[in-house]
């Protein structure tokens, strides 16, 4: 008996300690809901996944990449004679906007070489509320005053083919392409001095022409910087009075006939005729003819003279395509490439920049290929199609040569970084006088 009732005791025991460990079991009946928050995770990462939301303005800037061109633009551009360089340049910008599907539309119109009318169009083109303004000057105070009515209108100006540097509001302008024609003129000089050339007929385009002169002003400076005598006289004296002065006969080079070949072909060959017919074939040993044009008009006269161009000294400035040929025939000794279709791409640059709100050069000088009957082989294929257009367009869009005016082989037009400084330098003092007050 009192084993089973020990035994009895054991049970009852053994059932209480059983009900007395079973609630220390409950925490881990409750784990599911202390592990809640796990299952709740994916709340906590839902930062994670608005995280597209966070990169909205990202996706919102594509379309000023997309809007790197200026889709609607309508230009007046003016030119103040007929000449088929100036063509060139409106018809590789058309090409350009065209070939990126753009809307640019450009009224090119001519003068007929007067200041008034370089005023009187960009007036006109004001007032039509055309949304930027190219000009191929007459003169650059004529251009000064263009620019200040262009600033009040709020209309951007863009120079072409012409600097304008020496104006006061230069710096005012939107943008300036034009070729640096004294280092144009230096490649020809240097040329001649190499071969000799001593005695030189120099057919301008305009006597006394901006860029005519600097033409002149680069073939005398080549001599002058070799330490050659111009007779008593600097190469910007020479250039400026021509023959009206009277060298002291220690000259190493001479201009022995000066003459206006007015950029064509016909009076070049005109003035060249009479060149010969003054000199005789032994009066002189070297011609420099400022454009392609006009020596297609100098070749005509010396044959027509009986002479052989071979015996002479031939340099030019253009160097559109059939010059390449005259200079591997040996017609001419040499030329520089000087093509207005990249004043053209130039120009579109300038344009889309400020339109776009991109940073761009805004003066700038493309740049010069000379090359000669000794190297033409070696450089043909580097130089920038003229009045092939079409050509042109093809390379600018397979990127056969440099076009982009961000490139070293562009240069800054001198004057205009003086200028500008100036500006900026007078509007930081303006600014710090409306501060103080």
């Amino acid at each position: 008996m009192k084993k089973i009732i020990a035994i009895l005791v054991c049970v009852v025991m053994a059932v209480a300690l059983f009900a007395a460990c079973a609630p220390k079991e409950e925490p881990a009946a409750e784990s599911p809901a202390a592990e809640e928050p796990a299952a709740e995770e994916p709340a906590a990462e839902e930062p994670a996944a608005e995280e597209p939301a966070a990169e909205e303005p990202a996706a919102e800037e594509e379309p000023a990449a997309e809007g790197e061109y200026a889709k609607d633009l309508q230009i007046g551009f003016y030119a103040d004679a007929a000449d088929s360089y100036y063509q060139i340049i409106n018809d590789a910008m058309q090409g350009i906007s065209d070939m990126n599907d753009l809307n640019w539309t450009i009224d090119y119109q001519i003068g007929q070489s007067t200041a008034d009318e370089q005023l009187t169009a960009v007036e006109n083109y004001i007032q039509s509320g055309y949304d930027a303004i190219i000009v191929i000057q007459n003169n650059p105070n004529t251009t000064s005053e263009c620019i200040a009515k262009c600033k009040d209108a709020g209309i951007p100006y863009f120079g072409a083919c012409h600097t304008f540097a020496d104006q006061p509001n230069a710096a005012d302008a939107a943008g300036s392409s034009c070729y640096d024609f004294i280092t144009a003129g230096k490649y020809a000089g240097e040329d001649a001095m190499a071969r000799g050339v001593t005695k030189i007929i120099n057919i301008e385009g305009v006597l006394g022409q901006g860029t005519a002169g600097a033409q002149s002003l680069g073939l005398l400076q080549a001599y002058e910087d070799a330490g050659k005598s111009l007779g008593g006289f600097s190469a910007q004296e020479i250039a400026e009075q021509k023959d009206s002065l009277k060298l002291d006969g220690t000259q190493d080079v001479e201009i022995v006939f000066w003459a206006s070949g007015n950029w064509m072909a016909e009076p070049a060959q005109s003035a060249m005729t009479d060149a010969i017919t003054s000199l005789g074939a032994d009066g002189f040993d070297g011609v420099y003819v400022h454009n392609n044009p006009m020596t297609e008009g100098v070749i005509a006269a010396m044959e027509e003279a009986g002479l052989n161009a071979d015996d002479y000294w031939i340099g030019s400035c253009n160097g559109r395509e059939m010059s390449w040929g005259w200079v591997e025939n040996g017609e001419i000794t040499m030329d520089v490439n000087q093509a207005a279709s990249l004043e053209g791409s130039t120009l579109f640059q300038m344009i889309n920049g400020y339109f776009t709100g991109q940073e761009y050069r805004k003066f700038v000088h493309p740049y010069l290929t000379p090359y000669n009957v000794d190297n033409i082989a070696d450089v043909k294929a580097s130089l920038v199609p003229v009045t092939d257009v079409a050509a042109f367009l093809e390379g600018y869009a397979n990127d056969s040569f440099v076009t982009d005016i961000n490139d070293p082989k562009f240069i800054d037009q001198a004057g205009f970084g003086a200028i500008a400084d100036a500006a900026d330098a007078d509007n930081a003092d303006d600014a710090g006088e409306d501060a103080a007050e």
